[in-house]
Order: C-alpha cells, then sequence, then structure tokens
C-alpha cells in the first residue's frame, strides 16, 4: 500500500498531473492533502460507475465482460494513473475501463468501446455532483472565547470485528454510495484519524472552535441526505482528520465505525488507533431532542395524523392533487375530450370526489397542469421545521364533507434517531401515526422489490415480539401476516445473522420496533414497508437499491393515494395568512418590516420590543428608533450569548450546588438588548453580600474580565429577596444560561421557537400559541 501512495503522490506532483484542480485560496499545506483525496475520489466514481456497467451489461448479452469489470479492483484504477481530467470527464470513462479490461484481461482484447456502449448520461451527470471535495473556510464560532478554548471531551469507541465478506450486501458498493470509500482509503493510506461528531452541525462547528481546529474541506458523496463529512486539520499537530457529522443516534455511529473495518486497500484498514473518537452522547442528543420536539408539538395545533417517512414523495402527491384542482376546479364535473387520459382522470376524480385519487398518475396530471395558459404553483406547508436528523412540516387538507384537518409529516431517520420523534408524539397527545419505511425481503419468502408489507408482529432491537395493528390502507395490494425483524445497520446482516433469523421472520429494517415501544399503547400504529432489497439474494441486494427505486414507485404511489383517499381527504389548502400569537406584536413587526424588510428578523424583533416598550406609533418615531439602533443578525446575537453564557458558567462551577440570579440588566430580561452593544448584568451569589461573593468569586470575575473586556460587566451585588421575584436563576450544573432564557422566555412570548438548521445555522420560526383551529405559521427569515 505503502508503494502505491508513493507512486500516487509522485504523480500528482508530476508534470502529468497538471490536471488536478489549482486550489489558489487554500494554504499550500492543505493542496496536496486535496490532490490526493481528489484523485482518490475520482477512483472511487470511476469504480462505482463501472459497477453501474456491469449492470447494464448483463443484461445485454455482455455477461462475460461485465464479469471481468466487477473484478476490477480500486487498486487497479489507481496504479495505473489515469490522468485526473480523464477521470474527470463522463465521456472517457468507458474508454478507461475498457483499457483496463484489455491489460487484466487479455481474452477481451478485440472487445470494443461499442462492445460496452452504455448511453445513460443521466446517471454519469449524478455521478459528477458527488465524488468530490470543496474547499471551504467555517470561521471561528462567535460563542468561543478564551473562557471555553480548551479540549473537548470525547469517548474512546472501538471498532466492532467486522468482516466485508460475511456482509450479504456488496458493502463497497453501498458505501461507495453513501460515503464514498475514497476518504477511508486516503485515511489509510496517510494515517489520518476518522472522527464521529453527535448533535447538530452547530455542535461540530463548536468543538472544532474550542480546539483550535480548522476545516479544510468538505467530502460530497452521491448521497447528499447523508451525514456531512469533513477533512479538518490541527494547526498545532500538523494532523489532519476526517471528521463525520450530525449524527443523532447511536444505531448510526454503530453504522459508520463499521466501516473502517470493512473497507480495505492493499489487505490494510483505515485504523490509527484500534479505536475511535466519538463526541457527544446518544442520550444526551435524544434528550435534547425529545424536549425540543415536545415543546414544539404541543405549541403547535395537534395534528389529526402524523406520517413519519416519504415526505419527499408526499410533498409531490401533495402538489399533484393541487395541480388536479386547477385542471378540474370542479371536483363534481368532468373535463377533457371523450375517452382521453384527462378524461379517464377526472371522470375517477368525480366519481371519488377526491383529486388524491389520481395519485398514481401524477404524471399525466403534471403534464395537462402545465396546458392550463396561467397555472398558479402553491406552497402547501403551513409550517416546516428542520432539524439535523429529519425534518418535519404541517399541512391543511379540505376533507369531501368540507371539515379542515391538519396533517404532519416527518422525514425517515435512521434507527434509534426515530425514538425521541417517537417519544415527543406520545407526549404531546397525538393518537394517530403511520410509518412508511424500507425493508429489505428475506429470499424466498415470495416478496419482491417493489411491495409493499404491512407486518403483523415485529421485534424489537432486544428481540422481544410484538403485535401491530391490522392495516387500513392498500388493503387490496399490502403483503399482510408476516414478521419484521429489526437490525441496528444492514452490516449487522451476515451470514451468521441470516442462518440464526431466516427463520423467524419475512423482512427486515430498523425503525419498526423502536416506533412501537415508544409511541406506546394509547397511539394508534401502523407500519408500512416498501420492499427495497432482498436479503441473500446476488442481484436484488441493497447496494444496487437506489438504481431499482423506480421498481418501488409504484407500490408507493398506490399507498400513498389509498392514505389520501381512505382518510376521506379531497384537497390541499394554501394561502392562509400568518396569524401572530399576540396582535400587537404582529401589528408592530408589520410596521418594522415595511420599513426595514431588510433586516434580520431578530433584529427586527428587537426592534418591535423597544417600540412598544416606549410606546412609538408614528412612522418618523419608529424611523428614528430604527437609525438608532445598529443592524445585527441572529448568528452575532446566539454566539453573544452563548459566549456570555459561557462566563457565567465560569463563575458559578466553582462552588457546587450555589444558587445565582440575575436581578439586573434589564435590556436583556425583558428582550430589548442590542447585541452590538456591551451587556451589563447584576448577580446575587446565594444570600451573600456583595463584599463576600467578592471574595470568593473575585478571581473568576477577573477571569472573564480579561477574556472579554467591556463586552460583558458583571456586577456582584447583595442578596435581596424583593430583586428575586423576576430573576433568572442558575446554579454549578446550568449551561447555557442566557441563550436558554432568551428561547424559552422571549422567543416564546414572540411566538418563535429556535432551531438549528442542517448547515448550522440559526433560525426562528413563528408558531401559534393556541391548540387548534384552522391557523397557519410563517417561517420568519
Amino acid at each position: 500500500m505503502r508503494k502505491i501512495y508513493v507512486l500516487l503522490v509522485a504523480f500528482l506532483i508530476s508534470t502529468h498531473g497538471i490536471a488536478v484542480p489549482v486550489r489558489a485560496e487554500v494554504a499550500a499545506e492543505h493542496k496536496v492533502q486535496l490532490s490526493q483525496l481528489d484523485y482518490l475520489l475520482a477512483v472511487d466514481r470511476l469504480d462505482f460507475y463501472s459497477d453501474g456497467l456491469a449492470d447494464y451489461l448483463m443484461d445485454h448479452d455482455q455477461k462475460l465482460a461485465a464479469e471481468a469489470i466487477r473484478r476490477i479492483e480500486p487498486e487497479d484504477y489507481a496504479k495505473e494513473k489515469f490522468h485526473f481530467q480523464d477521470l474527470n470527464n463522463p465521456d472517457k470513462w468507458n474508454e478507461l475501463i475498457l483499457s483496463m479490461l484489455h491489460k487484466k484481461f487479455p481474452e477481451f482484447k478485440n472487445l470494443t468501446l461499442k462492445d460496452i456502449e452504455w448511453n445513460y448520461n443521466f446517471f454519469r451527470k449524478k455521478l459528477m455532483e458527488g465524488f468530490k471535495a470543496d474547499a471551504i473556510t467555517l470561521k471561528r464560532e462567535g460563542s468561543v472565547s478564551s473562557l471555553n478554548n480548551e479540549p473537548v471531551s470525547f469517548n474512546k469507541r472501538s471498532i466492532p470485528n467486522v468482516a466485508g465478506d460475511t456482509i450479504l450486501l456488496d458493502a463497497e458498493r453501498y458505501i461507495s454510495e453513501k460515503t464514498t470509500r475514497a476518504l477511508f482509503w486516503d485515511a489509510a493510506l496517510t494515517h489520518k484519524s476518522i472522527e464521529f461528531h453527535m448533535g447538530t452541525e452547530r455542535d461540530f462547528r463548536q468543538r472544532v472552535s474550542q480546539e483550535e481546529r480548522e476545516v479544510v474541506a468538505e467530502v460530497k458523496t452521491r448521497s447528499a441526505n447523508y451525514n456531512k463529512i469533513y477533512l479538518v486539520f490541527d494547526p498545532r499537530s500538523k494532523e489532519y482528520s476526517y471528521a463525520f457529522t450530525r449524527i443523532s443516534g447511536d444505531d448510526r455511529v454503530k453504522h459508520l465505525i463499521a466501516q473502517l473495518r470493512i473497507l480495505k486497500f492493499e489487505g490494510k484498514v483505515a485504523l490509527k488507533n484500534d479505536f475511535v473518537r466519538v463526541y457527544g452522547n446518544a442520550n444526551a442528543v435524544h434528550r435534547e431532542q425529545e424536549r425540543r420536539l415536545s415543546e414544539l408539538f404541543k405549541t403547535l395545533p395537534k395534528a389529526d395524523m402524523v406520517v413519519i417517512g416519504q415526505k419527499s414523495a408526499i410533498g409531490n402527491v401533495i402538489a399533484m392533487a393541487g395541480m388536479m384542482a386547477q385542471v378540474q376546479p370542479n371536483i363534481k364535473e368532468a373535463v377533457g375530450a371523450e375517452r382521453s387520459q384527462l378524461q379517464k382522470l377526472s371522470q375517477k376524480v368525480a366519481e371519488t370526489g377526491t383529486y388524491f385519487s389520481v395519485t398514481t398518475k401524477a404524471s399525466v396530471v403534471k403534464t395537462e397542469f402545465e396546458k392550463i395558459p396561467s397555472p398558479m404553483s402553491s406552497s402547501y406547508e403551513i409550517f416546516n421545521s428542520e432539524q439535523s436528523s429529519h425534518d418535519v412540516s404541517d399541512v391543511l387538507l379540505e376533507t369531501k364533507d368540507g371539515k379542515i384537518v391538519r396533517w404532519r409529516f416527518i422525514s425517515n431517520m435512521w434507527g434509534d434517531e426515530v425514538i425521541p420523534v417517537a417519544r415527543a408524539i406520545r407526549n404531546s397527545g397525538h393518537e394517530k401515526v403511520v410509518y412508511i419505511g424500507t425493508a429489505g425481503a428475506i429470499i424466498d419468502k415470495g416478496l419482491k422489490v417493489g411491495d409493499v408489507v404491512a407486518p403483523s408482529k415485529t421485534y424489537t432491537q432486544a428481540g422481544k415480539l410484538l403485535d401491530l395493528e391490522r392495516p387500513s390502507y392498500g388493503t387490496e395490494f399490502v403483503k399482510t401476516g408476516m414478521t419484521l425483524g429489526q437490525v441496528t445497520s444492514p452490516f449487522d446482516e451476515t451470514k451468521k445473522w441470516f442462518n440464526q433469523w431466516s427463520g423467524k421472520i419475512d423482512v427486515v429494517e430498523l425503525e419498526t420496533g423502536y416506533l412501537k415501544e415508544n409511541l406506546g399503547s394509547r397511539v394508534s400504529f401502523q407500519p408500512y414497508l416498501l420492499v427495497s432489497d432482498v436479503v441473500g439474494s446476488e442481484h436484488e441486494t441493497l447496494a444496487v437499491a437506489a438504481a431499482d427505486s423506480g421498481k418501488r414507485k409504484n407500490g408507493q404511489l398506490k399507498l400513498l393515494e389509498s392514505l389520501f383517499v381512505n382518510n376521506g381527504i379531497k384537497a390541499p389548502i394554501s394561502n392562509f395568512e400568518m396569524i401572530s400569537s399576540e396582535k400587537v406584536i404582529k401589528a408592530m413587526y408589520q410596521k418594522i418590516d415595511a420599513l426595514r424588510p431588510s433586516r434580520d428578523v431578530t433584529s427586527k424583533v428587537q426592534l418591535t420590543q423597544l417600540a412598544i416598550r416606549k410606546g412609538l406609533t408614528t412612522t418618523e418615531e419608529l424611523e428614528a428608533l430604527i437609525k438608532a439602533e445598529p443592524a445585527f443578525d441572529r448568528q452575532l446575537l446566539m454566539d453573544k450569548l452563548e459566549k456570555f453564557s459561557g462566563a457565567l458558567e465560569t463563575v458559578s462551577k466553582k462552588i457546587a450546588n450555589v444558587s445565582f440570579a440575575i436581578v439586573g440588566g434589564e435590556e436583556f430580561l425583558n428582550g430589548t438588548w442590542n447585541p452590538k452593544k456591551a451587556l451589563k448584568l447584576q448577580l446575587m451569589a446565594g444570600n451573600m453580600t456583595s463584599a463576600d461573593a467578592m471574595k470568593v468569586y473575585g478571581s473568576e470575575l477577573s477571569r472573564v474580565q480579561a477574556a472579554l473586556g467591556k463586552e460583558l460587566t458583571i456586577e456582584m451585588i447583595s442578596f435581596d429577596a424583593e430583586k428575586t421575584r423576576q430573576a433568572v436563576f442558575f446554579n454549578s450544573r446550568s449551561q447555557r444560561v442566557l441563550a436558554q432564557h432568551y428561547e424559552n422566555k422571549i422567543l416564546k412570548k414572540l411566538g418563535l421557537t429556535k432551531e438549528i438548521d442542517k448547515n448550522g445555522g440559526v433560525r426562528f420560526r413563528e408558531i401559534t400559541e393556541s391548540a387548534g383551529g384552522m391557523r397557519c405559521e410563517a417561517i420568519l427569515l
């Protein structure tokens, strides 16, 4: 392996490697690392493409050539030292593969490009969107200061002893698509460590900033919906590492860690040590997610139905129904030429009384919709929230009897990532949940890719067998009476596992057992599983599930049609006006927004609070206020709150169990503080006098002063019970004191909730505080 690496590096820096991308904006020490990674990513892409080509040739009378292509190893491509420009030119890929065939298998010397022609340009184009490393620079988190600029604790996790050849699916091909193999190869060649970060993107950035490390690049995979992967550099030790981020469950960690032993390059694996660093804790992540989601679901109107899974497909179906409503405005009157496709669809809508009855003909509806002289596309999501492991959105729907119902849609998750979601659904009193996931069918159970299964029983991860409800939807085509098994990762599905479980179960996946256990007995729960692969088969494994997704489409659409039609849903509703939780705040916010629409929502909220407190009403008065208050954005606000919270922790952690009270700092307490101005806080420590408190905490306050200067002033005052009535209390165990107060008091009062999006950004969303009713929530961005 070392020899290949030396040859690769020599090639990249030779005159033959001039096509490796020039990165003028990247530090010189990073360019070599990125060039090596870029080349390996291109090799990974070519090898992944060759598998697809082999599949095609197997079905087109070139079986021997297909089998030979599959015997070409990634190391073979790397040794060949193909020009980087050719590796990144899809039109050259077949030539490169053919040249390897001629070299490694002389019996194919007469094989021509025409013999292996495959004109699937869309597939090649999509592959070029992944398998690359984009140089990026993430600024140091503003919440980090010298007070918390220290190493971050992590857990050492052992690496499971998983052998790739014992796994029933083609693990290499699967990993190539989901996370790329190239970063593991590079880690093996250069002894880079690979680390795993639980929590949000912002949690990762906070840790990196605290350790004064730099993010050099983001590794872009073919599957863009998986965890973000970064190349990270430590300028002190000069060490590089790969970081997997935005992980929200232990099952996902174990799945990712297993890849370190599964993948081999020249017989060696990407293990710098016998352990890996895992930052964060799954239980803590789940507790925080459960708290946030429970609060969110309790604040929003209760949903009549919660659907977990297939969120993107459901969004398309809802949009289709909206299109059909424009094609056929009067649901009782059919339109279109006699016996045309439109006439048939229109007749079905008229007969059933629902626009969702033509879901399986979505492509025809879209075509007819585009023929309308002035079609109007509508957005039907009245609320949406982006979490690190999933998205949530609400849609209002009209039933055939004129009733308005609210449905909540949640995207698919991985394994135990569903636990906090299930608990939040249960905690908030929701009663009806449908889950639509994907599953592998056990071979020789009478199932094929594309079938829909509603299992009658499911095992839990602990091996307990639970009964499931009888299905209400798709009863004419859904497969029933089957038993579902549970794993934490498809890498669990080994030959040994198959021998143990294939006689007990018919299908297998990761989430249903967790959902059934954590939703509780009061929640109606029906799982439906789309068969994505056949476990134990040779050609229908999970490694090719993405390529076979078309086979699942028909069953998916039939199930969704049944879901809407059987619940009597007529059409989606759009264009509802935003209603704030407080009319006075809404009216003032709209005035500020009209005067300064470009200002960040947090700045406009601060101005709104100031204007109301000052009793301002005229445009002239508001203009004067706006000019007097510097504009700021949400990132600056939250960074300052996080940083100043860290300062309070420095003081409170000196002595355990002392109760502190923030009694001064009116601007902060009432939400009118501008983060571009200094903040002054008055603090009580227990029942101490100010003099005693200074004796005890003077050194900590000096540290805060040295680190933050005039940004933050903390004054210790003597205990006064009268002043504690509106105080913010905290102690040595408290974290994010100021940030929590802002999120839980100021934002709630204004009808807003804070979340961290998938890119680590701070977002504020407006939600109604009403328990029900036909209301609409909007995003303030």
